[in-house]
């Protein structure tokens, strides 16, 4: 077995996707799936019966003899560039755990770690975004759907309209929250992403009930939260348990902030960091971090972007690089772009402190495969910019030009 590439989340953590779907973590390629090749769903199955299914079995045993499954593929690729991939950041971060983790077995007593994407349900839509994490992208492209003159059959059958409904399973699955009663005690760390998790009910329900059952104390919890919502209502809860990590979902500033995360008021998100910062400095277990999604649209501007966050305690910066949809990726801009964002980001971060994160973001970008052009990405663009009554040249003046952008 070679250590330099194994992953310790086979044996300690699970994804439930926006359709309620599993992975064994986020950046998975693929869904885990039963012997006969299907996605199991958690509003069907146990969630220790997915955990230790044949798929899961076959990953572990993977691991130990040293391949490197293909559905890790992001990880692999954001290695080759030089950067931190999330397999590496999950043995910094439970570094404890590397040396008391019994890796050669391939079934596991319990699960440590549950990453809960809970639905699709959003109250934006974020333009790296898409129906599969957000309700709100999921009514914007069936509208598109029946712009184009798309029959209601039709439509119905689409992946956005499934996603729409797919995505609202936390509020239908008594089997999900009865399966995850029963595991509860052996939790120690929970991660809700989305959809917007502040926005669904249920999740501080489940939080209510490992305070009452004295689990909490035990429990570490992450967050990734767009900034639209106060954190007020959670206080008293959030001050049980062990640790709580808040990570802002925050990729700009002022108006681009307003273009990328539609139909987000950035007045609104900055005065909401300000009290996520005030509540960190009043409770002793908050971690609070800034996450940021490098992609087209930020990337020109990410100078702006760390002079604000530089206004704030932030713990810690959290530097994610876009992987899709592929046309906002800086992996799949062409040659000619490339070239101009490398060159204005050798001149802004040459002599900044964030200078080598920079150069494992341009490698990221140059290493990727170039389109020919970049008129998949105007037309993209501009499709939604026609719906929302929005235009790039507005906003991002100097990525418009580069790509060409009419």
């Amino acid at each position: 077995m070679s250590k330099s590439q194994l992953c310790i989340l086979p044996w300690m953590s699970l994804e439930t996707s926006p359709i309620g779907t599993a992975r064994p973590c986020c950046l998975a390629e693929e869904e885990i799936k039963d012997a006969d090749g299907n996605a199991m769903s958690v509003q069907e199955h146990d969630l220790m019966d997915i955990y230790n299914g044949s798929y899961m079995q076959t990953m572990r045993q993977d691991f130990r003899a040293g391949k490197k499954p293909a559905t890790c593929k992001k990880c692999w690729v954001e290695e080759d560039a030089g950067r931190t991939s999330k397999r590496m950041n999950t043995i910094s971060k439970f570094k404890q755990k590397v040396s008391t983790l019994d890796i050669s077995k391939d079934t596991v007593d319990s699960i440590e770690f549950l990453d809960l994407k809970l639905g699709n349900i959003c109250n934006l839509k974020c333009r790296i975004c898409g129906s599969w994490s957000s309700s709100k992208w999921a009514g914007e492209e069936i509208d598109y759907l029946k712009q184009a003159g798309m029959d209601k059959e039709n439509v119905r059958k689409h992946t956005a309209y499934t996603m729409l409904k797919k995505g609202a399973w936390p509020r239908q699955s008594d089997q999900f929250w009865n399966s995850l009663d029963t595991i509860l005690g052996d939790i120690e760390y929970f991660e809700f992403t989305g959809g917007e998790p502040l926005m669904i009910d249920e999740h501080h329900d489940l939080l209510k009930r490992a305070v009452e059952k004295g689990y909490a104390s035990n429990i570490g919890i992450h967050y990734n939260t767009n900034a639209t919502k106060s954190p007020e209502d959670f206080k008293e809860t959030w001050s049980k348990f062990k640790r709580v990590e808040i990570a802002l979902s925050i990729d700009n500033v002022g108006k681009r902030f307003e273009y990328e995360r539609f139909p987000a008021n950035w007045e609104e998100a900055n005065n909401n960091t300000k009290k996520f910062e005030e509540l960190k400095n009043s409770c002793n277990n908050i971690d609070f971090q800034l996450c940021f999604t490098v992609n087209v649209l930020n990337v020109l501007y990410l100078d702006e972007l760390l002079s604000w966050a530089d206004n704030f305690d932030f713990d810690n910066y959290h530097w994610n690089m876009l992987h899709g949809p592929e046309e906002l990726s800086i992996a799949c801009l062409s040659k000619q772009s490339k070239e101009k964002i490398t060159n204005i980001l050798t001149r802004k971060f040459h002599n900044s402190k964030h200078w080598s994160e920079i150069q494992n973001v341009i490698s990221m970008m140059t290493n990727g495969e170039s389109s020919e052009d970049d008129s998949l990405l105007c037309k993209k663009l501009f499709k939604t910019d026609l719906y929302r009554s929005q235009h790039l040249s507005r906003t991002h003046p100097e990525l418009a030009e580069i790509i060409g952008y009419e």
